[in-house]
């Protein structure tokens, strides 16, 4: 096991975090490709990091990362993910999903294939060029954020199109905004924005109940990542209040100071 700390990058579109490196041990959350991390021990078969973005630790697979300062990037995964290919041709096999917001390097460009053009990125996948862009992706505010991702699976841990928890979800909608939040809603509750009536809900206000957070539209609902119907959805705040799954008056409230 290795002493020094030393920095890296993640090079697998989705790498998953555990709590610990024995086998069986609770999956966390996910690192995402191009995201910086501190590798803070290693064997040859797991890595324990500390993600640049939000501080949180975990044990991922040793060859999802690579070692050194991680190049700048040159473009961001613009919509809500793209897959990436071997070679520039969107009918051959994917070897990845590259989610939203994924820092890549963009090699060379100008391959085509069938009218679509596709960039090289340094490690020689190719992504279609359609799907980059030179800044990060944005959204107006935080709901419209969240809505991005309706219809989209739950999944303990995940913070991508391909599945998301609660919290994974609220973080991925701030940082569409250019802000950083922690990762789990504890923290976020203790982290974001300033106490907030709940008689008096606004647009973009966040409703902390115990292990779940959910986005207020403004408009009488909520939108959250529901481990209940499995899946990223929008629901009446009435609704939830007569099926005894809110009570507003226990739930603490937070506004973020956007």
């Amino acid at each position: 096991m290795t002493a020094a700390a030393r920095p890296a990058r993640v090079v697998v579109g989705r790498a998953p975090v555990y709590r610990s490196p024995e086998p069986g041990a609770p999956l966390d959350t996910h690192y995402h490709y191009g995201e910086e991390v501190l590798v803070l021990a290693a064997t040859r078969r797991h890595a324990h990091c500390r993600a640049a973005i939000d501080g949180y630790a975990g044990y991922v697979a040793a060859r999802h990362v690579a070692l050194g300062a991680a190049p700048a990037p040159t473009h961001y995964i613009a919509n809500l993910g793209a897959y990436a290919y071997r070679t520039a041709d969107l009918r051959g096999p994917p070897v990845d999903f590259l989610p939203r917001h994924a820092a890549v390097v963009v090699a060379d460009t100008g391959a085509r294939t069938r009218g679509t053009e596709y960039a090289r990125l340094d490690r020689g996948w190719f992504v279609p060029l359609a799907c980059l862009a030179t800044a990060p992706p944005r959204s107006p505010d935080l709901v419209s954020a969240a809505l991005l991702y309706l219809g989209c699976p739950y999944l303990w841990g995940g913070k991508s199109f391909l599945g998301l928890d609660c919290s994974g979800l609220v973080q991925q909608a701030f940082r569409d905004l250019g802000v950083a939040v922690p990762r789990d809603s504890a923290d976020q509750a203790a982290a974001i924005g300033t106490p907030a009536d709940p008689g008096e809900l606004r647009r973009g206000d966040l409703i902390f109940i115990p292990g779940h957070v959910m986005i207020a539209d403004g408009e009488g609902g909520v939108v959250h990542a529901d481990g209940l119907t499995m899946t990223v959805r929008r629901d009446a705040i009435a609704d939830l209040v007569a099926a005894g799954r809110l009570d507003l008056a226990r739930a603490t409230v937070r506004r973020p100071g956007l």
